[in-house]
């Protein structure tokens, strides 16, 4: 299997960003392209309870990542957390599963509500604390590898930097970011 390069160059986005972070979006996108011929891209927030530890959240992944892998899926993935206006801490998270197994974002919400309702447990409510992302946009877009629609990529590039975007990341300490391990093909 020869590596997938992705036209990452030529796409304009429109607010400063951290090139770290679009650069893990983009290799993630590229394995992805180069390991399945179609990919399944969704996006998903996350809000804790401020009464709970923030830490939770690497717990969160490992769960949730791990409750994906048992449902058949091995998607790759990305979380950023950013600080809102108001001071809440919130997640943003992308996930790069194998087209060909999945093309609908419910089961995954599903898993990652289950998964936020046990960490956080029962004098609390995981609904709502989970954001499907689909205020006013599509969330859940196949890109295949070999038809790209350059409308879709676009869509998703655009998701991607908003990962990245470097405003609501200034009052963030510690790792502002974790990904899925990964090798370059």
């Amino acid at each position: 299997m020869s590596p997938y390069t992705l036209p990452f160059n030529q796409f304009n986005l429109t607010q400063p960003i951290d090139q770290r972070i679009m650069n893990v979006c983009h290799d993630l996108l590229t394995i992805s392209l180069s390991k399945y011929s179609r990919v399944f891209v969704m996006r998903l927030d996350v809000h804790m309870p401020q009464e709970i530890a923030q830490e939770m959240i690497k717990t969160f992944n490992q769960r949730f990542i791990e409750k994906e892998k048992n449902s058949g899926y091995d998607p790759l993935y990305i979380m950023v957390r950013e600080v809102s206006s108001q001071g809440n801490i919130h997640y943003h998270m992308a996930l790069f599963f194998d087209g060909n197994q999945t093309r609908n974002t419910y089961p995954h919400f599903q898993n990652a509500e289950r998964v936020l309702q046990n960490i956080i447990g029962s004098e609390y409510s995981a609904s709502g604390l989970i954001d499907q992302c689909n205020h006013g946009h599509r969330n859940g877009i196949m890109i295949e590898r070999n038809a790209i629609n350059q409308f879709d990529l676009d869509e998703v590039l655009r998701q991607l930097s908003y990962l990245a975007k470097i405003d609501q990341k200034e009052n963030v300490h510690g790792k502002t970011f974790f990904y899925s391990r990964y090798t370059l093909l």
